[in-house]
């Protein structure tokens, strides 16, 4: 699972214990679907807040453990109990012996999982697992990751969940890297009941150098891939839309893309534009060095504008050079077009992805109420300055200015025969000339067709595109509607609160 860092805040226990409530769980991991003894869970609901994670317990099939973060209001991370019985059961949470709602939920033994981080460093599909050198003497413990990979024939540890062990014991677990044989060499049971193991594992002398896929196996049930880095030299695990994480290995020229991967130091830069080189760290499409938008080295993310001069069609080798050496090429793909809505993220609602947009010639970001409670932004724009941040839904039969990239190629006033704004230059902040995509996108807001008013580089910037576009007058207020932007036969979706 993804672990999610909290602030716990210990209070003075109450009288009188409010009941929780649960609405949903999940493992974290998607396109996983498995429970098992051990396996951690984010579980959403309503929880008084703030309160010392001791004050809760989780219970399945009536067997109980504690939580591992204390709650925030909206949603609390626990492990399903290490004896746990397999086949259905009911989870319920319960604070100050106060039970809540009980939801159902399948426990199946084994359900082996890698635990691992929160982001990504190869993409959006494969999370890396929490690994660790091993312990020597009184030295911190080391986590293998973007800037301290493994090596060829070392010997890690990693935490792993859901192997079942209290229910069939004496069943030993194997591990792959990119479908090598990790020989395990000790599996250590010391949080005996609680479902999770420390598997130390070695690395294969002849493995792939890279971002390599790790699976553990139990009882003939896997894991789904986790991602190891492996090796010294800088290494490239994707390259995606950097609005929408999507559309992997596929680019337009123009787009900001961000690469994931590791080995790109430990240092960041979250002001490199136009620079091509930051802290060492170059990213280069074919023999170019391109503009660097940030440099997050120290978890593996790199975001670079492609270069506008690149045709629409064809392939780009792109690969990364530091003072360790250069890393494998990445070959992607040219397109006209790939759009990415950038978004917010609701922290009361994950699955929310809200785009990046604003009422047209103002500050107030259309997002519901509730979501920009959550990011501390004012809810009542009408009362503020056209030129004051603030968030509220977006008007029916009003404008729209959405926020995207991967626009493909923007020229003065949209002439298919113009010269693309240069790589590493900036639109007018004036407007004058204003850089039009060659290719006009469609724009769909809950399902309905909303004329496109202008398409282009946002002034003042590049990579960042701007689609002003009016909003139907007669489609349904909502706080999820849905937002589409199409081009070239590319879409990519979000959504959008309208009143």
């Amino acid at each position: 699972m993804r672990f999610i860092p909290l602030s716990l805040v210990f209070f003075s226990i109450k009288l009188c214990a409010q009941a929780p409530t649960i609405t949903a769980y999940s493992n974290g991991v998607p396109g996983d679907a498995l429970y098992g003894p051990g396996t951690s869970l984010i579980i959403f609901g309503t929880f008084t807040t703030p309160s010392a994670g001791r004050d809760y317990t989780i219970t399945v099939g009536g067997q109980s453990s504690g939580i591992n973060v204390a709650a925030n209001g909206v949603f609390i991370a626990a492990t399903i109990p290490g004896n746990a019985a397999p086949g259905p059961s009911n989870l319920v949470i319960s604070y100050l012996g106060q039970a809540s709602n009980t939801l159902p939920i399948t426990i199946t033994a084994p359900a082996p999982e890698f635990q691992s981080y929160s982001y990504s460093f190869s993409g959006s599909h494969s999370p890396p697992a929490i690994v660790y050198h091993p312990f020597i003497h009184n030295a911190t413990q080391q986590p293998v990751g973007p800037n301290s990979p493994a090596a060829p024939g070392e010997v890690v540890q990693a935490l792993v969940s859901g192997l079942g062990s209290s229910v069939a014991p004496g069943v030993e677990p194997t591990v792959t890297i990119v479908g090598q044989n990790a020989p395990v060499v000790h599996v250590d049971s010391g949080q005996s009941g609680s479902g999770h193991e420390t598997v130390y594992f070695g690395i294969p002398n002849d493995v792939a150098l890279g971002i390599d896929p790790v699976i553990v196996t139990v009882a003939g049930v896997s894991s789904l891939p986790e991602s190891l880095p492996v090796g010294t030299a800088p290494a490239v695990g994707s390259v995606v839309n950097g609005a929408s994480f999507g559309s992997s290995n596929t680019v337009a020229p123009g787009s900001i893309v961000s690469v994931f991967g590791a080995n790109f130091g430990s240092q960041n830069n979250f002001a490199a534009f136009p620079a091509t080189s930051s802290n060492g760290v170059s990213v280069l499409f074919g023999t170019t060095a391109v503009p660097i938008f940030a440099l997050a080295g120290s978890s593996g993310q790199i975001n670079v504008l492609v270069p506008t001069e690149l045709p629409t069609s064809g392939t780009v080798d792109v690969t990364v050079q530091t003072s360790a050496g250069t890393s494998a090429k990445q070959t992607l793909n040219l397109a006209p077009a790939v759009p990415g809505i950038f978004s917010y993220i609701d922290p009361l609602l994950p699955s929310r992805r809200n785009a990046a947009a604003v009422t047209a010639n103002t500050a107030w970001i259309a997002m519901p109420a509730s979501t920009a409670a959550s990011y501390g932004l004012p809810t009542n724009c009408s009362t503020l300055g056209a030129g004051t941040l603030c968030a509220q839904p977006a008007t029916r039969g009003g404008y729209l200015q959405i926020y995207v990239t991967g626009l493909g190629k923007a020229t003065p006033n949209g002439d298919p025969a113009g010269t693309p704004l240069a790589t590493g230059a900036l639109a007018p902040a004036s407007g004058n000339p204003l850089y039009l995509t060659v290719l006009n996108p469609t724009v769909a807001i809950g399902g309905q067709n909303a004329p496109v008013l202008f398409s282009g580089v946002a002034p003042g910037y590049n990579g960042l595109y701007q689609v002003d576009v009016q909003i139907p007058s007669n489609i349904a207020p909502g706080n999820d509607l849905p937002l589409q932007i199409s081009m070239a036969g590319a879409t990519d979706s979000a959504t959008v609160a309208i009143q």
